[in-house]
């Protein structure tokens, strides 16, 4: 041993810590220089489990039908009623805007929107909102309102509030998500509707990777602060507190930069990195830290001091690290990505902490006067009485120590089993924020936004969506989504069929249905076509053999929506024939 702790002490000369101080700093500056192109991830896409049958039937129905998440809802709300000619100009007017941007790829609102009236002479197209007129403004009201599947799309029940809703293209990144939002705010505040309600992907976005910014640095600084009032009350030395904070600090710079390095964004979990190595790391300086110190105040010399950390402490913080590594390592087992890297990057960064503690620190405590990291006065601490007593409390009530802890265990076992998963899309922001006002506001209002999507596929190779009976088997689905499992705003093979049909009766509200026979739905199937392509395209492949069912929904919890899911299927299972049609949930 004796020999050992010698070979340490020639090692531990000035020289060489000024050189391992200055390599120390070329690494650093070289991840400072790496943190210019850190960049953050807000991706809930990345939490979906790699080869997972689901993740990859989701991802086919997405490439087929497009994104069901790259939509912005812009709400609109005026006390008297949104069916006012100047109010209904500025929303027509923004609709203008927005569909010349070029991130844009549909914007749909009421005043831009008409339906067909097929006749035997052609097709006419009648607008929803004639605003410019009173009188037909007043007709086209009224008209709207006795037409649910019209209304409730875009209005409240009062009249007091509208939507326009635009999509944007599909797969856009977080950049040219930033511009279309400030393109989209710009178009608000030139048509005077700067006070409209926003909630869609591009707003969480922004929203969440500021907020994740912000709290970040707060708990970070919160952190440190903390921290450097126990190290203040461990050492009472300003030595005792910048030391330690200062070599984990660094190891958290080397642990980012390492990452940006890589070209690996922060993401959600990944931003947790900074405040975690904080806190696991600084038991290891404070642990070589005090050890070192004791040695100090027995008289022994510095480098001999530092030599004997070395020797005692060294295996233990070691082993110490490792065992926290493999811990956080072992979460790369973990079939979602950001699990994975948060599990990686964190087993990675407790090791950049151990490295330094035992490169960095001894460096300084080689040059800095140890006398500095001791308190002016040494006053006998009250726990070097009350700890003793403590040990030997503990001693004499093993017994019962070891039941209650056992008590306790079991009563958390029993408890675990009964955690009842309940996640909300926006649980993790408090009810002031304003992101979670303008949420709740469109769930009042307009019954949610969260999407719901229903993949439809035709299993009888003889058929296709567009046949009676397939159509007959999704509006049975259809109507159970609406009453009992609460889908609004509901889009389907179905809501395409009847409202042809309407249009074939001269714009009779009562034929907003299917039709009565089978050949009359072939024939408008096959004029399906006069709605647009694109419009089609997006429920209903051109085969005719998939399509989608998609609305909105409240966002009333994990627990309750698998509730409703599992009902669903039973439903879908009993009432239903899969021989012909089979219906799944995605999105």
């Amino acid at each position: 041993m004796e020999a050992r702790i010698q070979r340490l002490e020639r090692l531990l000369t000035p020289r060489n810590a000024r050189i391992t101080l200055m390599v120390l700093g070329v690494v650093s500056v070289l991840f400072a220089i790496a943190l210019r192109n850190v960049r953050l991830d807000y991706d809930f896409e990345k939490f979906f489990p790699n080869n997972d049958p689901e993740r990859d039937r989701y991802m086919a129905f997405r490439e087929r039908f497009g994104y069901d998440n790259d939509f912005l809802m812009i709400g609109i709300e005026r006390a008297e009623g949104v069916l006012d000619p100047a109010l209904l100009t500025q929303v027509d007017s923004l609709a203008g805007r927005l569909e010349r941007l070029p991130l844009v790829q549909l914007v749909l609102t009421p005043t831009r929107l008409s339906e067909p009236i097929i006749t035997p002479v052609g097709v006419f197209e009648v607008p929803w909102l004639r605003y410019a007129n009173d009188t037909l403004l007043a007709l086209d009201s009224a008209r709207i309102w006795n037409d649910p599947w019209v209304r409730e799309p875009f209005f409240t029940d009062d009249g007091r509030a509208m939507l326009v809703v635009m999509n944007a293209k599909p797969g856009l990144s977080k950049a040219k998500c930033d511009i279309l939002l400030a393109d989209v705010r710009a178009a608000l505040a030139a048509t005077g509707l700067e006070d409209a309600r926003l909630v869609g992907r591009i707003v969480g976005q922004d929203h969440y990777i500021h907020t994740m910014v912000r709290e970040t640095v707060l708990f970070l600084t919160a952190a440190i602060l903390l921290l450097a009032v126990f190290l203040w009350i461990g050492f009472r030395s300003v030595g005792g507190v910048v030391v330690p904070i200062a070599v984990v600090g660094l190891a958290i710079l080397w642990q980012v930069g390492f990452m940006t390095a890589l070209g690996k964004p922060l993401g959600i979990l990944t931003m947790l990195l900074p405040t975690i190595l904080f806190v696991v790391g600084m038991s290891d300086v404070v642990h070589i830290l005090e050890c070192f110190l004791e040695e100090i105040r027995n008289g022994v010399p510095r480098t001999r001091a530092i030599a004997v950390t070395y020797h005692e402490a060294g295996l233990p913080t070691f082993l110490t690290a490792v065992t926290s590594g493999i811990g956080f390592a072992t979460l790369g087992t973990a079939s979602i990505p950001p699990l994975q890297e948060f599990g990686l990057y964190t087993a990675l960064g407790v090791l950049l902490t151990f490295i330094l503690a035992f490169t960095l620190l001894p460096a300084l405590l080689v040059l800095i006067d140890p006398l500095k990291l001791l308190p002016n006065a040494r006053q006998a601490s009250h726990w070097d009485s009350r700890l003793p007593d403590l040990f030997r409390w503990t001693i004499r009530h093993r017994r019962a120590l070891l039941l209650g802890f056992g008590l306790v265990a079991v009563v958390g076992i029993v408890g675990a089993n009964r955690i009842r998963v309940n996640n909300f899309l926006l649980e993790d922001l408090p009810a002031n924020d304003p992101l979670k006002q303008g949420f709740t506001w469109f769930e009042d209002r307009f019954g949610g936004v969260r999407p719901f999507e229903l993949e439809i596929t035709v299993t009888d190779s003889t058929r296709t969506v567009w046949d009676l009976d397939v159509l007959q088997q999704v509006e049975l689905v259809q109507n159970y989504l609406d009453t009992a499992y609460r889908v609004d705003a509901i889009v389907s093979p179905v809501t395409l069929m009847a409202s042809l049909n309407k249009a074939y009766n001269g714009g009779d509200i009562t034929y907003r249905r299917l039709p009565d026979d089978a050949e009359e739905a072939a024939r408008m199937a096959k004029r399906a076509r006069v709605f647009g392509g694109q419009y089609i395209g997006g429920i209903v492949s051109e085969d005719g053999r998939t399509a989608r069912l998609t609305g909105r929904m409240r966002d009333e919890g994990g627990f309750v929506h698998g509730q409703r899911n599992a009902a669903l299927e039973a439903f879908i299972q009993a009432r239903t024939d899969g021989a012909v049609v089979r219906f799944q949930q995605t999105g």
